[in-house]
């Protein structure tokens, strides 16, 4: 699933590409992806310019002259690319927003599992966002943090990947900043220790920048906003690495399921 280091290189990646275009159409394969209907959408999109991109935990936000937002989540597969009019069909492409100049954003999801939903104003918009905890490289202050992790004794990674806690984390940056922080992500989050707490606080923020710097992870299905992988996968500190030998002390990496979840970890460096 594509988390805030993809999400941010995709708005970044549009912020130069589509601001100021203008919406001719929208068409779709799958309409039930599209909220809260084609017919509602298309009304309310076509002939309007688009303003400005933002994003929240994973959500991106297109904000249209007209005060509508078209928020866009990309769920396991989802992919936004900015194609030319005549580029040939994209895999598994479910929508289409056809804007000026020959360009097009096109929506394409393996699973089916992500969703264009446009959004009336932006009090609507907050009442979604207020959902999402603050993000790490944001809003998410140590203070906030430690009153996260005192308040349960869920597994401290399934506790990281509460977007409702702390927003933006995913099962990538989640393996790999718990192995910075020498934390087994089985261990209680209220038995955490002050020391570690702020080890984890950083090795977070360090992994989230990294992920942003090598403009995602492209392990699966994430592409950027024209088509190009990511090359953060090929830095991963412990996700993916089963049975391959730990950076630190040369052991093997082993994998054990968390929260419906691979997780993966160094048992001899993560206490």
């Amino acid at each position: 699933m594509p988390e805030l280091p993809e999400i941010e290189t995709i708005k970044r990646g549009l912020n130069k590409l589509i601001i100021g275009r203008e919406i001719l159409d929208i068409t779709t394969n799958t309409p039930k992806q599209v909220k809260p209907s084609l017919k509602i959408v298309k009304k309310n999109m076509v002939g309007k310019r688009i303003k400005k991109l933002k994003r929240r935990a994973k959500l991106l936000q297109i904000f249209l002259d007209n005060g509508r937002i078209l928020t866009i989540h990309l769920r396991m597969t989802g992919r936004l690319l900015f194609r030319d009019k005549s580029d040939p069909v994209d895999d598994y492409q479910r929508a289409v927003i056809s804007l000026s100049g020959g360009k097009e954003l096109r929506f394409a999801d393996l699973r089916k599992f992500g969703y264009l939903w446009l959004i009336k104003n932006k009090k609507e918009l907050d009442k979604i966002l207020n959902k999402f905890g603050p993000e790490p490289l944001a809003d998410l202050t140590f203070s906030y943090f430690q009153k996260v992790l005192a308040s349960t004794s869920r597994p401290v990674k399934v506790l990281l990947m509460d977007q409702s806690k702390i927003s933006g984390i995913g099962n990538i940056y989640a393996n790999d900043a718990l192995f910075l922080a020498r934390l087994n992500p089985a261990k209680p989050a209220n038995q955490i220790t002050f020391q570690k707490a702020k080890k984890l606080y950083d090795s977070i923020r360090q992994v989230l920048k990294a992920g942003i710097r090598y403009r995602g992870a492209s392990d699966q299905h994430y592409l950027d906003a024209l088509g190009q992988k990511g090359n953060y996968q090929d830095h991963f500190l412990v996700y993916k690495r089963a049975g391959r030998k730990c950076f630190n002390c040369k052991g093997k990496i082993k994998r054990v399921t968390l929260g419906g979840r691979g997780t993966f970890y160094c048992p001899r460096c993560q206490e």
